[in-house]
């Protein structure tokens, strides 16, 4: 050998040593984005998106469809390199600014104009006789996306609509008015200025009255007007909501007439009066130039104690009936009587301090917390990857991936999602020494492509923010538990204060009716504001505030998982579960209940129970909130038979 392969060999583990480091090392930085209005108030954040432009380029470097929280961070960002950043609210054109990155990590506040205050006033041709119980939809003209709707009261007046001001030359938006199922007369542009409250008044084309006689006319089964000899006939006249307003009998021409009819929906029923029978049904929609029609039968059926013939009418509307309801009771559905809570976005820098405050909340309580990392932008802050090293370790927590630029995955084919799922599970492997299962889509965006691209990569685990449809031959190999408390959207309009018992609230109502609760937490939520931006310290009432909710979620009989812990967890309740709860809330009686309590014991015959002790509604309620397991409590029930203590 050599003496210069000798003296590479002894540089080639000191270049690995630089090499391994350097494949994560990343020129990116990310942009901390403050909305407010222009009056200095918070902005709302739900209908805002972003478009993102490099240097002079004229094509988005990225789009954001829909940011999730106030302030937000714009990530996986070349440094060195300026940004426009567009704000668009309720699809129109709201703010600009713009950065020059030269560093990790920035903040901006951009002000945006306070919305305006949209009330329709619909009205009938004659501009004057308002339209009641129409439906308004208010949508922009620039996606066709609809930002609100709503029905028009007595006076014609919709709910007032506070969305983005138009203040872009082509912006405006599109109002559709809609009568029953099929009648829209549509109404633009529509602009609205800043701030203000804006009435807008909509005269359709549409008559209040139509003051023509509408004439139906009635057909036998060869096509011909009915005459007397096919038998005596009526025509009854229903809304589209079932209920009659008018009959008419036909007439030895075979037509009904009916006059002062409104526009819309109506079903007319045509009724053999000489045994009751349906002969035929029609729909029409009245819009004002309808004034002529045909009702014709379809095909016979016999109708037992009936001389004359009869007929099945097509599907329509149709009067309201009574349909038995099945007593047959429900499968108890599978529980894991858990919650788990899902921290998003974690990252690089960005009020680290917080982050870490936040996950603390729960490592110091033995809670379990799913942490959903962003890949591309997780790995140079020493001080968070050193904190969540040494707590993956010996805490119960769960890295998830959060995208790997938090992308729309949609936009990718398979083969791509897969790679950015590899890059960002290799990357947190290797800097933490865990390897995640679970994935939290950026934006709530997946696809056919996305499940199979996790199955490639061992992840089992989806956590949405909605329930996903998962092919058929993957839903044995994947698990969805989509969020369903979102603690962010619950704060917007609620005293600190009383946040923690509108979570709880929402915590019971998921778990009686999915079986768990996952509640989605933003660590801006938890930082100091300065008056203009959100700071990296935390804020000390919420963070207390976080933890008297682990308490109460615990004091309530409920355990704090992980959402990789979840698929191992749930369990089939007892058959008689559901009683014992309902009866533990007084919501069947003692008698009922003792009904279910006999079904539940074994070798008992003989007379029903009368008699069982009021104390014993206590241990149903401990069995319901999960302190007791089903096999006590159904033993010390057996106890108490057996002692005749309930007889």
């Amino acid at each position: 050998m050599s003496r210069l392969e000798k003296f590479i060999l002894k540089l080639l583990p000191v270049f690995l040593l630089v090499l391994i480091p350097a494949a994560f090392a990343d020129t990116s930085g990310s942009i901390a984005v403050t909305l407010t209005y222009t009056n200095g108030d918070t902005a709302d954040y739900w209908p805002v998106s972003l478009k993102i432009y490099q240097d002079t380029d004229q094509t988005p470097y990225k789009e954001i469809e829909s940011i999730t929280g106030n302030p937000f961070n714009i990530v996986a960002l070349p440094i060195n390199h300026q940004y426009k950043i567009v704000v668009y609210a309720n699809s129109m054109y709201s703010s600009v600014t713009y950065v020059d990155l030269q560093q990790s990590h920035q903040d901006v506040t951009i002000n945006l104009p306070l919305p305006g205050g949209m009330r329709i006033n619909a009205f009938y041709n004659d501009g004057m006789t308002p339209i009641t119980n129409a439906t308004v939809y208010v949508r922009a003209a620039q996606d066709n996306k609809t930002w609100g709707h709503s029905y028009t009261n007595v006076d014609g007046n919709s709910l007032r609509f506070w969305v983005e001001p138009t203040t872009a030359p082509d912006d405006h938006y599109i109002v559709d008015v809609h009568i029953g199922n099929h009648l829209v007369y549509s109404n633009s542009p529509v602009y609205l200025r800043s701030g203000i409250s804006q009435e807008v008044k909509i005269t359709t084309n549409w008559p209040p009255v139509v003051n023509s006689l509408v004439t139906a006319k009635v057909l036998n089964v060869q096509s011909h007007p009915v005459l007397p000899s096919d038998g005596k006939f009526s025509v009854g006249l229903f809304d589209s909501n079932g209920i009659k307003i008018s009959e008419s009998p036909v007439t030895s021409r075979g037509e009904a007439y009916f006059s002062n009819l409104k526009v819309g929906d109506y079903t007319f029923k045509v009724t053999k009066t000489d045994d009751n029978s349906v002969w035929a049904t029609a729909n029409i929609t009245e819009d004002g130039t309808v004034t002529t029609f045909q009702i014709v039968p379809t095909q016979k059926v016999p109708v037992i104690n009936s001389t004359g013939p009869s007929t099945v009418p097509p599907s329509t509307i149709s009067p309201p009936t009574v349909t038995p309801v099945s007593t047959i009771p429900k499968p108890p559905m599978p529980t894991c009587n858990c919650v788990a809570f899902r921290l998003d976005n974690v990252q690089d820098y960005w009020l680290d301090n917080v982050q870490i405050k936040v996950i603390d909340s729960f490592v110091s309580k033995d809670a379990g917390i799913t942490i959903g990392t962003i890949g591309k932008a997780f790995g140079n802050d020493s001080k968070l990857v050193s904190y969540l090293k040494s707590k993956t370790q010996t805490s119960d927590m769960d890295m998830a991936i959060n995208g790997w630029s938090f992308e729309d995955f949609t936009t990718f084919n398979r083969d791509q999602q897969s790679q950015l799922l590899q890059e960002s599970q290799t990357k947190i492997s290797s800097l933490l020494g865990t390897s995640p299962s679970v994935f939290i889509p950026p934006y709530g965006k997946t696809n056919d492509d996305t499940f199979y691209a996790m199955t490639h990569n061992n992840i089992d685990t989806i956590s949405s923010s909605s329930a996903l449809k998962i092919s058929s031959d993957l839903v044995e190999k994947i698990h969805s538990y989509p969020a369903n408390i979102f603690s962010g959207v619950l704060a917007q309009n609620t005293n600190q204060s009383m946040l923690n018992g509108k979570i709880m609230s929402n915590i019971k109502d998921n778990i009686q009716n999915n079986g768990y609760a996952i509640v989605t937490i933003s660590f801006q939520d938890y930082a100091q504001s300065n008056g203009t931006v959100k700071i990296n310290t935390p804020d000390t009432e919420k963070i207390q505030n976080l933890q008297s909710l682990i308490d109460n979620i615990r004091d309530s009989g409920y355990s704090i998982v992980t959402i990789s812990q979840m698929p191992g967890l749930f369990k089939t309740p007892a058959p008689w579960a559901s009683s014992t709860q309902q009866w533990s809330e007084d919501k069947i009686s003692t008698i009922q209940y003792l009904k279910t309590v006999k079904s539940m014991i074994n070798d008992v015959s003989g007379s029903d129970f009368t008699t069982i002790p009021s104390w014993v509604k206590h241990n149903a309620k401990f069995h319901s909130s999960g302190f007791i397991s089903d096999d006590e409590f159904l033993a010390s029930l057996e106890y108490l038979v057996k002692i005749h203590v309930i007889k």
